[in-house]
């Protein structure tokens, strides 16, 4: 009996290795057939006629389950700027979002909500030529009018969605003409729209907003109290469970708040005002409801000012630009959030007519990265330093041709890597590289280079942190096409757009939540008249297409 099994488990061990060997060999024709796939390329904006374009830039937004392109075009009548929405994989038609206007109207502003289930937009479609908020479900069926009632020259002008999804804050000149001011209402409205501003002084109003990450605050500027000096206010978003607060200090006869950010957790507001010296720029820190102001940067000496500042993601500290130390010389410093400490200076010793560039701090809070000219005058290189300083900064890029520069970079979501752009190679010729930030070399990610070709500022880091999709005119001198890469550069780059017409470009692209498709914009198929495409890139996205292999073989 022993013997039997033992020569039926002999004769079945060659078979288990034929269906073994089938197995990988179907998984490698499958990874080779899927890997090696030309990106599949779609025209979505449907037939448009010769006079008509797709609108704005960016050119479209994509729903939040990456399965829908909303976009603005003109394809009924020329100047008639109307909204549309379409499957983002091109199989279906273009089909329109808003109520009928008069030829000759646009529409001019729109969102998605985060839950992907409405779209909120600006239109003139009760009234020719007036501007009014409505909100639409995803599914086409009738609109709502979001705005309260107009003057007869009144408009809304433009309006966020808050991050909940909520509510809707507008600016208009609802109540007199002329007067903008600040209101929010419901996405459902489900009570009417409530002013939050203060009534402004004569000639006064509301400049600009700010929805607070938490969705419970509207922070604002205006020139409330004294035309023409702005200042900043905050109040509910309900414009019910508090009181408006103005949240800057007493401002210099002049002076005005010129920037200001929302901290991640919603504690504090953080903004850039010429508050104590005219024309000098320093920055405050102030909590929500306008207690606990503080000044961040060292004193100023004259001629001295902050430039630039960004809140860390975790809302503990402060990273701002300024010739604090030396006049014309701008250095990076560290502070907390509320203050209380002095700054801690970021760089390394800089000698004169060098500087910091620009900053970002890592998505994990850990480090700031800054181009700075450290070793000659303008040749910006690469740095790391951790958020809170204390140690010299570390150069992360490679040697620089002589000339050659870094002009931009961006930090992947997943905080694994760093993309920049530089003519590092050869003088004048731009082009990507990445950087792991962590064990690993820097990699040239773009193609080569046409005689004269470039990679262009235009370029995105995937969701998923897996590739890089940019613009250049790689194959050809001045004709500018869209290409994608791993950000690894463990493949070859690849082309999104088809063919293009003589004189055709790709102008604007935008990836999708998912990171499985590209939307772009181009004339790629009639010079002059841009219209939407999509590209499936098989090595983008995850391909929908399952093998089921044996594991076991049973008798």
């Amino acid at each position: 009996m022993s013997s039997m099994l033992c020569n039926q488990a002999t004769l079945a061990w060659p078979r288990r290795r034929q269906w073994i060997a089938l197995s990988v060999l179907l998984l490698t024709l499958f990874l080779t057939a899927t890997a090696s796939a030309d990106p599949v390329n779609r025209k979505i904006s449907g037939t448009m006629p010769a006079f008509s374009d797709v609108f704005g830039v960016p050119s479209a937004q994509v729903s939040p389950d990456s399965q829908t392109v909303v976009y603005r075009a003109d394809p009924n009548f020329d100047g008639t700027i109307e909204l549309f929405r379409v499957p983002s994989d091109g199989s279906g038609s273009p089909v329109p979002v808003n109520g009928s206007v008069a030829p000759g109207s646009f529409l001019t502003v729109y969102a998605i909500t985060a839950d992907g289930s409405r779209i909120v937009y600006l239109a003139p479609e009760d009234m020719a030529g007036v501007n009014e908020l409505y909100s639409v479900p995803f599914d086409g069926s009738s609109s709502l009018k979001l705005n309260g009632s107009l003057g007869l020259t009144g408009d809304v002008i433009n309006f966020k969605l808050s991050p909940d999804g909520n509510w809707v804050v507008y600016w208009a000149d609802q109540d007199a003409d002329s007067v903008l001011e600040l209101y929010s209402v419901p996405i459902d409205r489900s009570v009417e729209p409530i002013k939050l501003n203060e009534t402004p002084v004569t000639d006064g109003d509301v400049l600009d907003f700010q929805i607070s990450p938490d969705s419970n605050w509207v922070v604002y500027r205006a020139d409330q109290d004294t035309d023409e000096k702005l200042e900043l206010y905050s109040a509910p978003i309900d414009g019910m469970s508090a009181s408006v607060a103005k949240l800057n200090g007493t401002l210099v006869a002049d002076g005005d708040v010129v920037e200001y950010q929302i901290s991640p957790d919603s504690s504090r507001v953080i903004y850039r005002a010429d508050q104590a010296v005219d024309e000098q720029y320093a920055l405050g820190s102030v909590r929500m409801n306008g207690t606990g102001l503080r000044r961040l940067n060292e004193a100023l000496n004259t001629g001295e000012d902050v430039t630039a500042f960004q809140i860390s993601p975790d809302s503990s500290r402060v990273v701002y630009l300024a010739d604090q130390d030396t006049d014309e010389k701008f250095e990076l410093y560290s502070v907390p959030l509320a203050g209380g400490v002095s700054p801690t200076k970021l760089n390394g010793v800089l000698d004169p007519n060098r500087d910091v560039f620009s900053f970002e701090i890592r998505p994990d809070s850990s480090e700031v990265l800054f181009l700075a000219d450290e070793v000659f005058d303008e040749a910006y290189q690469l740095f790391s330093v951790p958020l809170i300083g204390g140690v010299l900064p570390d150069k992360l890029s490679d040697p620089l041709v002589q000339f050659g520069r870094i002009f931009d970079f961006q930090i992947s979501p997943d905080n694994n890597w760093v993309v920049y752009l530089a003519d590092q190679e050869t003088d004048t010729v731009l082009e990507l590289f990445s950087l792991p930030l962590g064990p690993g070399d820097t990699v040239t990610i773009s193609g080569p280079m046409v005689s004269d070709g470039d990679a262009s500022h235009d370029y995105q880091i995937s969701p998923d942190s897996s590739r890089v999709v940019y613009e250049a005119d790689q194959d050809t001198d001045s004709v500018n096409e869209l290409y994608s890469v791993p950000i690894d550069r463990s493949e070859e780059p690849i082309k999104l757009n088809g063919s293009l017409v003589s004189d055709g470009e790709v102008i604007d692209f935008l990836i999708s939540p998912d990171s499985s498709r590209v939307v772009y914009k181009a004339d790629q198929e009639t010079d002059e008249l841009f219209e939407l495409f999509v590209t499936l890139d098989q090595a983008l996205a995850a391909s929908d297409s399952t093998v089921y292999l044996p594991l076991v073989l049973r008798e």
